[in-house]
């Protein structure tokens, strides 16, 4: 189909002609109070890159566009920060000018239908997302959000998102996402709440990406169906004397982590330690009034250490990890919340033997991606593009028809390539 199309003469073609950029600014000034939003310690900890998320729209057609630049420019009155410009890797707070978003469109050579259609579409889907940032590490760019809309050729269309992980975390998207999808459709959306941190705060030092070297990375999607998961939730739950009744998702991470290191060892021949990194929304643990509004990263890390990757056991990591949820529950706030993850990154530092696998999770009922409708229609697709880190990444989502969990992982190429011959995998997954 589609890649077919593109490899035809042995390299792939652009898909895509930008046809239109231009600035969309907040419809009211921002007070002059709000000109500088100081970080908070979890702020400064997470890095200044992008992660893309497009939604794919079949009802769209080219007249709506109005209607998202005007949403839009309204919805930055009340995320005035994601108009704003950060102007540093070391800098401690976002410069709230009101300098605006910057909004492509392109017309892209391909049917809708024709591309969603396509298997392999994680080859091409780079071509969908704003080319200013995109996925990569660019610590030079002050920009904190860009939109790009992509119109097909029948019609419909592909709106892709990207925000820099140093305004908000999944949940601050999410919230973004309906809060301007809610403006579109003339409705009253709950505005956000920013933690405001002083100066005397910021003592945190930030990630800085600096350059990196560009290691041989693929990423593939695999979908878990509940029918399946229900099946590994029987196996989980023979292993234990009391069941543990894990979660779809405890399921998907557990699964995935062990046959992720498995396909490590394989590689290397030998077995090493491996970590676990998942992503926890501390909203509810640590904010009092209002949780769901809260915006900016307000996440920390649970960590699972396992000493030799060839011996995970499910339930070992799923216990592991409700130990580490366990250990949350009394921080108090933001700046123990990044002290508490400061420390266990700390204990880590220097160790490059042990192999990292980082996930995260956009399956919840607070955070429904395919809910999201600014007036025509909700989305049959949605995709998530990993900035490129030298990093294996694993992001959850649930699938369009909520009848499972889908997965995008990035590995180095050749585990990936022994991953999805993993038959402790593939038991489990529908279609790879």
């Amino acid at each position: 189909m589609i890649m077919a199309k593109l490899q035809k003469f042995g390299r792939m073609r652009q898909l895509h002609t930008i046809i239109s950029r231009e600035l969309v600014k907040p419809s009211s000034p921002t007070p002059s109070h709000l000109k500088t939003h100081h970080l908070s310690l979890l702020d400064q900890f997470a890095a200044h890159i992008h992660m893309p998320i497009v939604f794919f729209f079949p009802n769209y057609n080219n007249e709506q566009t109005n209607i998202l630049k005007k949403s839009l420019s309204e919805s930055l009155t009340q995320y005035y920060p994601f108009a704003g410009r950060f102007l540093g890797p070391h800098v401690n707070h976002i410069n709230c000018n009101d300098e605006g978003v910057q909004f492509l469109e392109a017309s892209i050579d391909s049917r809708f239908q024709d591309f969603i259609l396509e298997k392999e579409k994680e080859e091409i889907v780079d071509q969908l997302i704003p080319s200013g940032l995109g996925c990569s590490v660019d610590v030079t760019s002050s920009n904190l959000v860009e939109v790009q809309v992509n119109h097909f050729t029948d019609g419909g269309a592909a709106v892709a998102v990207s925000i820099s992980h140093k305004v908000g975390d999944g949940f601050t998207m999410v919230n973004f996402f309906n809060h301007w999808a809610s403006v579109a459709r003339g409705g009253s959306p709950i505005n956000p709440s920013f933690i405001l941190s002083s100066i005397s705060d910021t003592k945190m030092p930030g990630f800085v990406l600096k350059g990196i070297e560009k290691l041989n990375y693929t990423r593939k999607r695999f979908v878990f169906p509940n029918s399946k998961l229900n099946e590994l939730k029987m196996k989980v739950n023979a292993m234990t004397t009391t069941p543990m009744n894990p979660t779809r998702v405890e399921l998907v991470t557990s699964l995935l982590f062990k046959c992720a290191a498995g396909a490590a060892t394989t590689k290397s021949g030998s077995s090493k330690p491996s970590n676990l990194f998942l992503s926890v929304n501390m909203r509810n643990k640590i904010i009092k009034n209002v949780p769901e509004i809260a915006a900016g990263n307000i996440s920390t890390m649970v960590i699972v250490n396992m000493a030799d990757s060839g011996e995970i056991k499910l339930n070992d990591v799923i216990a592991k990890l409700r130990k580490g949820m366990k250990e949350l529950e009394g921080l108090r706030d933001v700046q123990e919340a990044a002290g508490d993850q400061l420390s266990r990154f700390s204990m880590l530092a220097g160790d490059h033997e042990t192999r990292a696998y980082t996930f995260s999770s956009l399956c919840s009922s607070t955070l429904p991606l395919y809910e999201l409708d600014f007036g025509w229609g909700k989305p049959v697709e949605i995709m998530v593009r990993f900035p490129d880190v030298n990093d294996n990444c694993v992001l959850l989502m649930d699938t369009p028809s909520r009848d499972g969990i889908e997965a995008l992982v990035r590995l180095q190429k050749e585990e990936m390539a022994i991953l999805q011959k993993d038959e402790a995998l593939l038991a489990y997954v529908e279609d790879i």
